[in-house]
């Protein structure tokens, strides 16, 4: 996944590099101006960790977290810290113990500040783990210990939804076995678990998101009507698991859909699938509210491999953009970020989505120099301009959760969501 910083720039890691002659690399993290040259910020050296799979995630210190899939002290990997300037420390040492290991996404930061993450690994076969980090401590536990009944197989990070609810995406195990949606409480305690049947209706789960409208939604690698890898679009509502679009309906629309969605401004999704389209290597595609697909783009055979595998949905940028990485394909066959253009409008967000009255708001965007005025859901909010993508509010008293605005020299702009005022 790539991840907007205060400064505007994309963040992202690649598994692999920097390439050499006689070596591949352990991986590296690096920043994407949105225009101008990629940016080395880190490159892992193996004691420091290897192999980061799931990016980067941006906090409210302004830092950014991510992991490893191995390497570190026992080679189950690392939970780190980098700066936007590459300043890099780690924070944790996964064993494979109880603890877990071989952690393949980014932690999120949740209400309380703080991190909560994913391993795919302990020292019984088949389990995995969720942890919670406290930077004020710096003490990492293990709040919940899969089991087959509820789900097993995190592969992806967490969500928390906006009632505070911790929904993890399990890969394997349920009343079917083929994975399932399972919410929790921040100390670990299950709330509730949804099975995915294995064929029809989907199976194998990937990243899931919470929409404008309160459901989740997210994407399977496989388990569609249509057989093979092909993959669904799933909604779980108050209703259940209900199957939005089954992929292989349409000729070349995609299959193997690995990546999750992306809700827009329009509040249409967007994804990415990983084979498959006009050339069988990937494709973009959009599904509106109202569940009809429609494909974007077919990914081009460059290169060797012929595909270009594309493992995440394409982030929106406050610019209107959109923003992905593929796999492999590009210039030189090991990846490349592309953009996608949708003619939607610029627009605000947040780090974090919910706050107190009193607390304070972080705010990315575009053009906020000379900003005249923030309100939340209609009500005015003193606020400080940090630079001109970044600004910081305080939450006014008496405001209700909704949208927040920001007027600029240049137009107003609404966020992409809802401020959670809790």
């Amino acid at each position: 996944l790539l991840n907007q910083g205060r400064d505007g720039a994309l963040y992202g890691t690649t598994e692999f590099g920097v390439p050499g002659a006689t070596t591949q690399g352990l991986g590296t993290i690096f920043r994407q101006p949105i225009s101008g040259a990629n940016v080395l910020l880190h490159q892992f050296t193996g004691t420091d960790g290897q192999y980061p799979t799931g990016g980067v995630t941006l906090a409210s210190d302004g830092n950014f977290y991510g992991t490893t899939s191995n390497g570190g002290l026992y080679n189950f990997g690392v939970l780190f810290k980098i700066t936007s300037i590459g300043a890099f420390t780690v924070l944790y040492n996964f064993s494979g113990g109880s603890d877990g290991g071989i952690p393949l996404s980014s932690p999120i930061q949740a209400s309380d500040g703080n991190l909560y993450g994913t391993t795919t690994f302990t020292n019984s076969v088949g389990v995995s783990t969720i942890y919670q980090y406290v930077p004020s401590t710096r003490i990492l536990k293990t709040i919940h210990t899969s089991d087959f009944t509820h789900g097993s197989g995190f592969l992806t990070p967490p969500l928390q939804a906006s009632d505070g609810t911790l929904y993890l995406a399990a890969e394997g195990g349920g009343a079917s076995f083929c994975g399932s949606i399972l919410g929790l409480t921040l100390a670990g305690a299950v709330l509730e678990s949804h099975s995915f049947p294995c064929q029809p209706g989907g199976a194998t789960p990937g990243p899931i998101i919470q929409a404008n409208d309160g459901n989740i939604y997210g994407t399977t690698q496989q388990g569609g009507n249509n057989g093979g890898f092909n993959s669904t679009i799933f909604e779980l509502s108050a209703a259940g698991l209900q199957v939005l679009y089954n992929f292989g309906t349409v000729t070349s629309d995609g299959s193997f859909v690995l990546a999750g969605l992306t809700q827009g401004t329009d509040d249409n999704f967007y994804g990415a699938a990983a084979l498959g389209g006009a050339h069988n290597a990937g494709s973009l595609f959009e599904l509106t509210s109202g569940g009809t697909y429609s494909k974007l783009y077919d990914f081009l055979q460059r290169q060797n491999p012929t595909y270009q595998y594309p493992q995440a949905a394409p982030t929106q940028h406050t610019n209107s953009f959109f923003y992905g990485v593929t796999t492999y394909g590009g210039r030189n066959a090991l990846g490349q970020v592309y953009r996608l253009s949708q003619g939607l409008g610029s627009f605000v967000t947040f780090v974090r989505a919910q706050g107190k009255a009193g607390s304070q708001a972080q705010i990315l965007g575009q053009g906020l120099t000379g900003t005249a005025s923030v309100t939340f859901n209609g009500v005015p909010a003193a606020f400080r301009i940090v630079s001109d993508t970044y600004l910081t509010a305080t939450v006014p008293a008496g405001a209700g959760s909704g949208r927040v605005v920001v007027v600029t020299p240049s137009g107003s702009l609404t966020s992409n969501k809802n401020f959670n005022v809790q």
